[in-house]
């Protein structure tokens, strides 16, 4: 009986090594049908995994939602650039008319 017990809990109760990589991966990747079952069993008795794994989605989409905002530029910027570049080649043409 105690071998029985063994295999259940090697192959249905993570421990928390097994557990964090696994939260993680779920973040990037689809996890099969026994691995989402042995992650959420994992986090529903685990309130330590399941703050780790609140903690790096929540780290994860400010990340995300960071780049997001970055990536476009206010129409402001994108009309000082485009003045910066006008400038740069109105000197060029200047410097280059006066050689």
């Amino acid at each position: 009986m105690h071998t029985s017990t063994n295999v259940f809990k090697r192959q249905f109760i993570l421990t928390c090594k097994q557990a964090a990589p696994l939260a993680s991966r779920s973040l990037d990747e689809s996890l099969t049908l026994h691995e989402q079952l042995l992650l959420k069993w994992h986090l529903l008795i685990c309130q330590s995994c399941a703050t780790y794994f609140s903690q790096i989605k929540l780290i994860r989409k400010i990340i995300r939602d960071k780049r997001a905002s970055t990536m476009g530029l206010s129409d402001e910027a994108r009309k000082r650039i485009a003045q910066v570049l006008s400038d740069a080649e109105a000197s060029i043409t200047l410097n280059n008319s006066n050689q």
